[in-house]
This record gives C-alpha cells, sequence and structure tokens, in this order.
C-alpha cells in the first residue's frame, strides 16, 4: 500500500507541473500573460514519476528531435494525451518491467510535426489486443478533431510504437 501511494503522488505531482505549465503569469505590470512552454519540457514533467535507469542502467525515457514551443492551448492536449500513453506504458507496456524503456522521437517534415512513442523492454506482445478503452478512443478523438491529426498504433512483439502526426501549425506557437 505504501508503494501504491507513493506511486499515485508523484503522478499526481506530475500532473500537478504538467497544469502549472498551462497557468498565465502575471507581468510586473499586472498584466496577465498566457504562458508557452516546450514540447521536451512537457515530456519530462510528465515522465518525472518513470524517470530513472532501466535494469541495464540505460535512460527509462528518451526525447530527440526538433522541440517546439506549444501554443498555449496545446499544452494541456498534449498533457492529456502523454498522460495517456504513459499510464498506459505503465500499467501494461514497457515503464511496467525494470528493464522496460520509453524512445520519443520528434520530427518535422512538409509542414507536418510527428511523434514517435517507441516501448521496449515490456512484456512481449504475443498478440495485440483488439479491444479500444475509454482512454484510447478519446486520444483518438483529440489528435483527430482537436489537432487535425492521425494517430497510429503498431503492437510488435517486442513492444508498442505510437505515431503522432499533425500539421506543425497547429501545434507551435512560433
Amino acid at each position: 500500500p505504501e508503494e501504491l501511494s507513493s506511486a499515485v503522488r508523484s503522478r499526481l505531482a506530475a500532473l500537478a507541473r504538467a497544469h502549472a505549465l498551462t497557468l498565465p503569469v502575471t507581468s510586473e505590470g499586472g498584466k496577465r500573460i498566457e504562458q508557452s512552454t516546450t514540447l521536451h519540457l512537457l515530456i519530462q514533467t510528465i515522465l518525472l514519476p518513470y524517470e530513472g535507469p532501466t535494469g541495464a542502467g540505460g535512460p527509462r525515457v528518451a526525447i530527440s528531435g526538433p522541440d517546439l514551443r506549444l501554443a498555449g492551448g496545446m499544452v494541456t492536449t498534449f498533457a492529456l494525451l502523454l498522460h495517456e500513453f504513459a499510464t498506459n506504458a505503465a500499467k501494461y507496456g514497457a515503464l511496467s518491467t525494470p528493464a522496460g524503456h520509453v524512445k520519443i522521437d520528434c520530427s518535422e517534415a512538409d509542414g507536418q510535426f510527428t511523434l514517435t512513442w517507441q516501448e521496449r523492454g515490456g512484456p512481449r506482445i504475443d498478440t495485440p489486443t483488439d479491444s479500444e478503452g475509454f482512454g484510447t478512443m478519446l486520444a483518438r478523438a483529440t489528435v483527430k478533431d482537436q489537432l487535425r491529426g492521425d494517430i497510429s498504433r503498431q503492437w510488435e512483439p517486442e513492444g508498442l510504437t505510437i505515431r503522432l502526426s499533425l500539421p506543425r501549425d497547429r501545434v507551435t506557437s512560433e
């Protein structure tokens, strides 16, 4: 119970830190200014409870590629998506085992931004799941309707790969 309590506290704290990234700040003149953050910082904030070395000594989480400054309204959207991915990885995937790790690669080409979430070192996937939970349905609807993008999941024996492809101008404030 104590270990579970600690895990829940650290995950709630990560969500609170991610939420704090979305709150407007007050300037010296008393004017409220919308705060922006970068995608890499948001990813690090959401995945902080899972950080540390794997059983083999490598990092549990690795982020690569361009770091976009997120538009203010997109921070919460990405925080919820990333939290869903992390929660599922902690329950069923790579983050549920000491040897598991997640590699997150960001890339840009032709006005598209792609985020690839790749889990390895978790439980072997012999049969991809056909069922879709509420979180998965919500993630798909969010990506399609709010971000105007696509999401795909590829189930391989060595782990899950999730690929988000979005118009760059929908997510960035640059």
